[in-house]
């Protein structure tokens, strides 16, 4: 059954090119497309997190019939795995309360309700009633102590003292702070806390780490928060889910917390990162913004996105590519070839040189640094091009009779270019990384040099002055671009699935 205190749906559902039900019943109010997954992942606000916490807790507390703060610290330490808990629960339930630091013995929890009033075991008396004690860390008498139920006794200087640590150094763990006598696993309570002489900070922060909501997300395997700064939505997600997009429209692998890196894995990703940081003195060179002409050696600036130079020398006007320094020429139809290492195109060089194997692995690697780099680039030029979209859109309207919704082609133009570009960038990493002799290279690299090309056409159509941008063909290339793309994940996703099932099949 969906919650109830929810006024349309229990979550945002993100998907691609999905329209099934949702298993659960839950509607879902909006869909909005992913281009790199084809798994379904939810994005989540803190009310809806809270909803989906309560739900679990009640769930909970019928199934082992116990109160709803037992309930939710047993979720807390079983990382809300129901089934689980449920299942040790039945097994040993003695066992399994002392796990999640609660006591089964007497109460003889005494905490300061007020400046004059003390409760023993439930009982409220006068604060001056209560006999003196030893404090088990000070070792000092003392007539304001506190206790829980497992009757070690503390005087309150020290409690609040040893508490403010825990919640200074361990932050959200701190809900987890026990007795401070060393052989005791007793959880300390939000009523101790509230009891003792914390600052109103330390007492807001254990409480904000004591919210379910926060728990829920924090502790659960399944709930990411989005790692954008100032977003507070979440993220849930299947196990072995990747690239994510919250609604703010930050994107971010859900299995490492990097940056999305579709389609390469987490560990290809970590590998190449330690690469790029061991070649230091080839980055630094990689990421100049000028060139040489081929041609003339005239320098030139790269101020767009798009990969396609024309030497601005009015003697030249050569045609060339930004990535290789190609012809452009050989850039076009079936001649696009930039994206593949061609091992014998410094085959006399190597040669005439006497290159090592060291030296034709530093080639290979720049060859896919270059254009790794090159895409990354692009990507922070094109999303410039993209914050100023909206002054091309007011241009177009006063070149004719468009409106502004006439002119939206152009920002969904500039969404699938920025699609296409973020995801070519980790191609490269990913056929970096990928065994030369598998027969999977081939049609991968196909796919790649086809949205490459079509990338280049996007980018061109959009670096085109106003009055020369045609509606159809900008649409007819956007669309192609993210067809494209959709085929270049496509085989990726396929032949992963068939890696597994073959591997299943091995064992």
């Amino acid at each position: 059954t969906p919650p109830t205190n929810m006024e349309d749906s229990d979550f945002d559902m993100v998907s691609e090119e999905d329209d099934s039900e949702p298993e659960d019943g839950n509607e879902w109010v909006e869909s909005t497309p992913v281009q790199h997954v084809s798994v379904q992942f939810e994005v989540l606000d803190a009310a809806q997190c809270l909803v989906l916490a309560q739900r679990e807790v009640r769930q909970a507390c019928d199934l082992l019939c116990c109160e709803p703060d037992i309930a939710a610290s047993l979720l807390r330490q079983f990382r809300w795995n129901r089934e689980r808990l449920t299942t040790e629960y039945l097994e040993d339930p003695d066992k399994t309360l002392k796990r999640a630091g609660f006591y089964d013995g007497n109460n003889f929890e005494t905490i300061h309700t007020s400046a004059d009033q003390v409760s023993v075991s439930g009982v409220v008396q006068p604060a001056t009633s209560l006999p003196e004690a030893k404090c088990n860390i000070c070792f000092e008498p003392s007539k304001r102590y506190s206790s829980l139920a497992c009757g070690h006794r503390f005087c309150n200087e020290c409690y609040s003292t040893f508490l403010g640590h825990k919640i200074n150094d361990e932050g959200h763990a701190c809900i987890l702070a026990t007795c401070p006598d060393d052989k005791c696993h007793l959880k300390i309570s939000e009523r101790l806390v509230r009891s003792l002489s914390l600052s109103q900070e330390q007492k807001v922060q254990f409480t904000r780490a004591l919210s379910l909501e926060r728990s829920f997300v924090d502790d659960n395997p399944d709930l990411k928060w989005c790692s954008a700064p100032d977003c507070c939505m979440a993220i849930r997600a299947p196990k072995g889910t990747r690239g994510v997009k919250c609604t703010c429209k930050h994107r971010f692998c859900f299995s490492c917390g990097q940056d999305d890196h579709t389609p390469c894995s987490c560990d290809e990703l970590k590998q190449w990162h330690i690469k790029c940081k061991d070649d230091s003195e080839t980055f630094n060179w990689l990421m100049s913004n000028t060139k040489a002409c081929p041609k003339c050696s005239t320098s030139i600036e790269k101020n767009g996105g798009c990969n396609h130079i024309t030497c601005k020398n009015g003697a030249c006007k050569y045609e060339f590519c930004w990535v290789c320094l190609g012809n452009w020429k050989d850039h076009s139809g079936s001649y696009y070839s930039c994206n593949k290492y061609d091992p014998e195109k410094d085959k006399d060089t190597a040669e005439g040189k006497k290159k090592d194997s060291a030296r034709q692995d530093l080639q290979r690697y720049l060859h896919y640094y270059t254009r790794f780099t090159n895409h990354h680039n692009s990507l922070k030029l094109e999303l410039e091009a993209k914050n100023k979209m909206e002054g091309k859109i007011k241009d177009m309207e006063q070149l004719g009779n468009n409106t502004w919704i006439d002119c939206q082609f152009l920002n969904e133009a500039n969404e699938a270019l920025y699609e296409c570009r973020y995801a070519l960038q980790y191609t490269y990493v990913y056929a970096f990384y990928l065994p030369k002799d598998e027969l999977h290279r081939e049609h991968f690299e196909m796919q790649q040099t086809e949205l490459e090309r079509q990338t280049e056409d996007l980018a061109e159509q959009l670096e085109k002055d106003v009055k020369d941008i045609k509606r159809a063909e900008v649409v007819d290339c956007y669309q192609m671009a993210k067809k494209r793309l959709r085929n270049l994940l496509d085989i990726v996703r396929t032949h992963a699935a068939n890696r597994e099932e073959a591997g299943s099949s091995s064992d």
